[in-house]
C-alpha cells in the first residue's frame, strides 16, 4: 500500500513539473536566439552591444562606446530593428500609465529627442499578442535602463 501511494505521488509531481520545465526551457531558448539575432544585426551596423535584455516583447541593448541604443521586438527582430544615437537624446525616463492606483496599463522608456518623443514599451496591458510579464518587474527593468542610459546623454 505504501509503495503505490509513493508511486502515485511521484506521478502527480511529474505531471505538474514537466510542463513547467518545458515552458522554461522553451522560453529561454527563444530568448537566446533573439539575442543572437539582435547581436548579429548590431554588429552588421558597427555596434558592439555589451548587454542585451529581453523584457516582455522588447529586446533592448546599448553600446556605451559608440553611444548607440538598439531596440526591436521579440516577434520580428529584423523588421523592427531600430538604432538610436544617444547624442541626439535630451532626456530619458521610465514611464508608466496607470489605470488605477494599483494597476499599470503601460510601462516603458520615454526618450525625448530633438525631433520629438519616442516610447519603448516593455509592458502593454491592452496588447493581446504581447508576451507579457509582471508590470512591476517591467517597471524595475525600465528604471534600471533609465539609470544605464542617463550617463550616455549629452550634457546640454
Amino acid at each position: 500500500m505504501e509503495f503505490s501511494s509513493t508511486l502515485v505521488g511521484i506521478i502527480i509531481t511529474l505531471v505538474m513539473l514537466v510542463p513547467v520545465i518545458f515552458l522554461i526551457m522553451n522560453t529561454s531558448g527563444k530568448d537566446s536566439k533573439v539575442k543572437k539575432s539582435v547581436s548579429k544585426l548590431s554588429q552588421n551596423n558597427g555596434i558592439n552591444l555589451k548587454s542585451i535584455d529581453v523584457i516582455g516583447n522588447c529586446v533592448i541593448g546599448v553600446d556605451e562606446v559608440s553611444k548607440k541604443l538598439v531596440y526591436t521586438s521579440k516577434r520580428n527582430p529584423s523588421a523592427d530593428f531600430k538604432i538610436l544615437n544617444m547624442d541626439d537624446v535630451k532626456d530619458c525616463r521610465a514611464k508608466t500609465i496607470k489605470q488605477t492606483e494599483k494597476t499599470l496599463d503601460w510601462v516603458g522608456l520615454e526618450i525625448v529627442e530633438k525631433s520629438g518623443r519616442l516610447e519603448i514599451p516593455f509592458y502593454n496591458e491592452h496588447d493581446e499578442d504581447e508576451l507579457s510579464m509582471d508590470p512591476y518587474a517591467c517597471l524595475q527593468d525600465a528604471k534600471r535602463w533609465e539609470n544605464t542610459l542617463r550617463p550616455l546623454l549629452k550634457a546640454s
